[in-house]
């Protein structure tokens, strides 16, 4: 069971990290898209406006005589932007800056490069990835109408028009503020908004008059979607009717739902019936048993021996004390202690004739002595 288990805690961490990789891999696929998207649209955005200062410039030059540009198959849907133009991409760095607005903030247009520069209006869509907005009435662009949206059997206007996406960063916040000098409440262009770690925003450089303290910003309520009932629709009674109630006495759900979510024998499963366990822990047992067998009987289990190795097996356990169950009783253990005590009582003389015999100085040597012829 120890091996199942250590087995399917490593497919977990080979699945999580394989995982990891795969997001890696499609973060960066996506941010190679975004990048190629803003490519596009930049090169387009470039093809526009060069396209409509040479029309300018050329009819500047002929002045009367300057070609209609608005015919044939460009009657209806001349002086109209592109789709993908106006269509916000998002931002292939991955990190957004918090800009502080929201859906119903009024804001007013400081960009540069923006046409409708001063005017002020309330956001009515924001896309935090893209860190554009779209804001109620400003920035109206006419598109051509898309070909999905041409119905058999319905006249769709052929231009149709739209709020173009505003970067962020060229609108700013408008709130009401008292004048610390006059005292008269008017309306005040943010340019510098501070956001906290709570969520909330506020004015760095302002202190309020009647507070004291720095003039906080409440941000602007949210709409409440707005739901039509239908005949097909569920009704509330039934709803709130309660069906099932929770116990502990049972399962949530029967047994075999498992079994049918996840494979029984699948290896990232953790959860096993009683009888899968203790076949595993049958076999951890059948194991170990093996094991032992190997040890004792020199290396090969005891249903791969012949009959003599049976028979020096045995005769080996039994010389040695120990039973075929490797157990050891009483008589075995009274049989060992007298046997280390007859052994003992051997050793004890040697180990004196040991200490005697280094004790004693070495014999002299026999001496060699001439003969005589």
């Amino acid at each position: 069971m120890q091996k199942l288990l250590k087995r399917t805690a490593q497919v977990q961490k080979q699945a999580a990290r394989r995982s990891r990789t795969r997001s890696r891999i499609n973060a960066s696929d996506q941010r190679r898209l975004l990048i190629g998207q803003h490519k596009q649209v930049n090169q387009a955005r470039k093809e526009l406006l060069y396209s409509a200062r040479q029309a300018l410039r050329e009819d500047w030059q002929l002045g009367p005589l300057a070609p209609r540009r608005d015919v044939g198959d460009n009657a209806k849907t001349y002086g109209t932007v592109p789709i993908r133009v106006v269509q916000a991409v998002d931002n292939p760095l991955g990190k957004w800056k918090k800009w502080g607005i929201r859906v119903g903030d009024r804001v007013c247009v400081t960009g540069d490069t923006e046409r409708d520069r001063g005017r002020i209006g309330v956001v009515g869509e924001v896309t935090e990835k893209a860190e554009s907005c779209k804001v109620r009435g400003i920035n109206r662009v006419n598109v051509p109408t898309p070909e999905y949206m041409k119905v058999q059997g319905r006249t769709e206007p052929p231009v149709q028009t739209t709020e173009a996406p505003i970067h962020l960063s060229a609108v700013r916040l408008v709130t009401p503020l008292v004048d610390p000098n006059t005292g008269i409440k008017r309306d005040v262009i943010v340019n510098e908004l501070t956001l906290t770690p709570t969520g909330q925003r506020y004015i760095a450089n302002y202190i309020s008059p009647d507070t004291g303290k720095p003039h906080y910003i409440p941000w602007p309520p949210k709409q409440k979607p707005e739901y039509k009932d239908n005949d097909v629709d569920t009704l509330r009674i039934d709803v709130e009717k309660f069906t099932w109630t929770p116990t502990l006495l049972r399962a949530p759900m029967p047994s075999g739902v498992i079994d049918e979510l996840r494979n029984k024998y699948s290896k990232f499963r953790t959860r096993h019936e009683d009888t899968y366990i203790e076949m595993k822990e049958s076999m951890d047992e059948e194991r170990k048993r093996r094991e032992q067998e190997m040890q004792w009987g020199g290396g090969t289990p005891k249903e791969m021996l012949t009959p003599v190795q049976e028979l020096n097996r045995a005769r080996n356990m039994e010389r040695k004390g120990i039973d075929d169950q490797d157990k050891l009783t009483e008589e075995v253990l009274a049989g060992i202690g007298a046997m280390m005590v007859r052994k003992g009582k051997r050793l004890l003389p040697k180990e004196e004739k040991v200490e005697q015999a280094t004790l004693q100085p070495p014999p002299p040597e026999p001496r060699m002595e001439a003969q005589t012829p």
